[in-house]
């Protein structure tokens, strides 16, 4: 029976001395093997079984993205245990929230820091901290950990040899519009039939190259970095940080790029403001180029024929000017390019399709293992998200809400049937995104139906406790919480009708500020303004308990949120 840890296993013994996990050290890339991956995995399975790690126990990762946040995932696995990423930008309130869901029994820290962040008395299931890069107080270094696990026996193969496709593979905790995070639960299944169908559709195999460097406790990324690479034997390199990338990035050349749309038009503005200082024949060069290659791509996508000198007007392109800016950027071998979690700027796209680059958008989420609708060769159409995977069925519900079916469709949330009702129903994933079917039968997302928040850096954010915090200040009537498809949160906020609106913003700011101090960075507020009003519950602005309806609201007061932005 295959799961990941099956996979990783049988690729040190397939492809032993191929390139698995790269990280850099004083300067220098240092390169995992398959072989060694193999090993470590093994090595740290029996530490796990070596402390009493039981099958379904839960195993906590708060870690940057690292060679050992991997191998602690695969080696969880691989005993029956289910590794649980927490986001390495969590408050410590939610981190303590996280851990007290799963009951988690270890947790590997990245850092010194991070480790300081979890109160270990706090937590009665909490037996051990492993840290990476320091030993933290009371626990143990990653080597001490791994010596654990000399002499156990067989208890691997028997552990391994158990597995079965419905049981617990990882806990994803993500917003999900009820009140707080809630843990996804994906089986071994899921994982490996998502997985597969992605190696089904674009092929990759070990010769790929992957960069690491988007928050691994979020379902795309691990997708990438572990479950795809799991089955092609592709090599994995993590960036030094998500600061760092557009270093790492040229000396990578990586061949397969998964990314948000923050970071995408956040490379267009480097680039385009780069070509736009381009003067005379060059600045020519660079129109005609990206012209010619911006036509080619279109037929492309749209499965036209493309005329001989259409194709060799490319060839010129690439040769004398797009070739040089990918390979600038790093993306000089990038065969397949992605973008999700939110949806993209239909211009960002049209913008790297001059640089000869198809980013196609994927739609998918934690419930359903990640990916499940993609835009595919010759079937590309910039503002959609394309056609569903093999094997997953998708659909619009009575209201246009999206709605998949498959394999890959989760267990359920931890200890929570009722958001797990809401979710499942009739056989469906209710996605809580609402969508549209365009005349070439690709799916658009349109809007949301759940209440939560998502930015162009592709974090969930669950708005309504942020929103009662703030609520907690004696002058606000209102907050509403808003940024989806911004980079940065905002809040609308009305305020009592006593107070000038001079001291009503001053003390508004600092209420905020104190909410801040108890969010993770991605959570915190940026941008504030003051409603004309408050909120109606005539005009639908609101539930007469107090319930924002933010769709409303957000088209209501469009032009206050344009403002914030601008």
């Amino acid at each position: 029976m295959h799961t990941i840890p099956h996979l990783v296993l049988a690729n040190a013994q397939r492809i032993p001395h191929k390139p698995a996990l790269r990280r850099r050290v004083e300067g220098a890339w240092v390169t995992m093997t398959w072989s060694e991956y193999g090993e470590a995995v093994r090595r740290a399975a029996n530490a796990m079984i070596a402390l009493g790690i039981e099958v379904g126990d839960r195993l906590a990762i708060l870690s940057y993205n690292t060679p050992e946040w991997v191998i602690f995932d695969v080696a969880a696995m691989a005993i029956g245990a289910v590794p649980v990423g927490v986001y390495f930008s969590s408050s410590e309130e939610e981190i303590a929230d996280v851990l007290e869901q799963s009951n988690a029994r270890i947790v590997l820290a990245g850092t010194r820091a991070l480790a300081d962040k979890v109160d270990v008395g706090s937590h009665d299931s909490l037996d051990v901290i492993v840290g990476v890069e320091e030993t933290p107080a009371g626990g143990l270094s990653w080597h001490s950990f791994l010596e654990r696990g000399g002499d156990v026996g067989e208890a691997l193969e028997e552990r391994l040899a158990g597995l079965r496709p419905e049981d617990p593979a990882t806990l994803i905790f993500t917003a999900a519009g009820f009140g707080g995070a809630l843990g996804v639960v994906l089986t071994h299944d899921n994982l490996v039939f998502a997985s597969g169908v992605s190696v089904e559709v674009f092929e990759p195999t070990s010769d790929d190259r992957v960069l690491s460097y988007l928050p691994l406790s979020h379902v795309a990324e691990q997708m990438f970095t572990i479950h795809i690479a799991a089955h092609a034997g592709y090599s994995v390199a993590f960036a030094q940080s998500i600061g760092r990338i557009r270093v790492d990035l040229p000396e990578i050349q990586p061949t397969i790029f998964f990314s948000v749309p923050l970071v995408w038009s956040g490379f267009e503005r480097v680039i385009r403001a780069q070509v736009d200082t381009l003067k005379g024949w060059r600045s020519r060069i660079a129109e005609w180029s990206m012209r010619v290659s911006r036509s080619d791509i279109a037929a492309r996508n749209a499965s036209l024929r493309r005329s001989l000198i259409g194709r060799a007007s490319v060839a010129v392109a690439r040769s004398i000017f797009t070739n040089r800016v990918r390979r600038a950027v790093g993306f000089a071998d990038v065969r397949l390019a992605f973008s999700g979690a939110v949806s993209a700027n239909p211009e960002t796209l049209d913008y790297f399709s001059g640089l000869d680059l198809v980013i196609r958008e994927v739609y998918g989420l934690s419930e359903a293992s990640g990916p499940s609708i993609i835009n595919q060769e010759g079937a590309t159409r910039f503002g959609s998200v394309g056609f569903p995977f093999p094997g997953i069925e998708a659909g619009l519900a009575e209201d246009d809400e999206i709605i998949l079916r498959g394999r890959s469709v989760f267990a359920g949330y931890l200890n929570n049937p009722e958001a797990t009702s809401h979710a499942l129903r009739d056989g469906w994933l209710h996605t809580g995104d609402l969508g549209s079917i365009g005349s070439d039968g690709l799916f658009s997302v349109t809007g949301r139906k759940k209440d939560i928040v998502i930015t162009t850096g592709g974090k969930n954010i669950c708005p309504q406790p942020i929103e009662q915090r703030l609520r907690q200040d004696p002058i606000i009537v209102d907050a509403v919480i808003v940024g989806d498809g911004f980079d940065q949160l905002g809040v609308l906020v009305s305020v009592t009708d006593e107070i000038e609106p001079d001291a009503a913003m001053a003390q508004v700011e600092h209420r905020v500020g104190e909410v801040n101090q108890r969010l993770a960075r991605a959570e915190q507020i940026r941008k504030i303004g003051l409603l004309p009003r408050p909120l109606s519950v005539d005009e639908g602005e609101r539930s007469t308990s107090g319930t924002v309806a933010r769709n409303v609201v957000v088209e209501r007061f469009s032009r206050e949120i344009a403002d914030l932005y601008r």
